[in-house]
């Protein structure tokens, strides 16, 4: 039944992110007439900002009673000294390292693999990059290759950052 209902809500979320890609290409692409490569790589760098934001706070609210991957990072020093995640427990069995919070893994499929996957566009990205090269649209695809990877590198950053923050002022008020 569980794997039912995260195949629905990724299914779902996919749907969603795709429709959302359609209508922002359409918006800039069509509309205000933004080149095709500089509409994807938004597309991307949004949907990178996006994911390090859901990230960060569907692990500092939804696994705040859990162990996260957050607890060690460098992003999460504040938190775990304020013990905002359990410390590891070594004389815990194994077995509860493998059990997942049903709404989290729900959740973050809908939104993180479905909605977001469904609208970042890296398969595109790369059918354009190749396109734009054998075009001798030289400088258009190294702008969009580096400008891609780079911004999006940064904008998954800055997504942990606003979320990081985000949850810093919820740890703030709920203490």
């Amino acid at each position: 039944m569980k794997i039912c209902i995260l195949m629905l809500a990724v299914g779902f979320g996919g749907g969603i992110g795709a429709v959302s890609r359609h209508l922002l290409s359409a918006l800039l692409h069509g509309v205000l007439s933004v080149p095709e490569y500089v509409t994807i790589m938004i597309v991307n760098i949004s949907g990178c900002f996006l994911i390090g934001l859901v990230f960060f706070i569907l692990e500092g609210i939804l696994k705040r009673d859990q162990q996260s991957q957050l607890s060690q990072s460098e992003l999460s020093k504040e938190l775990a000294a304020k013990g905002w995640w359990p410390e590891p427990d070594p004389t815990q069995p194994i077995i509860r390292d493998f059990k997942s919070d049903l709404r989290t893994e729900i959740l973050a499929g809908f939104i993180i693999t479905g909605i977001l996957g469904g609208m970042t566009t890296f398969s595109l990205f790369s059918l354009i990059s190749l396109n734009l090269e054998q075009g001798g649209n030289h400088l258009a695809m190294m702008i969009n290759a580096f400008g891609s990877v780079t911004l999006g590198w940064l904008a998954t950053y800055g997504g942990l950052l606003t979320g990081r923050k985000i949850i810093l002022h919820y740890s703030e008020s709920n203490h």
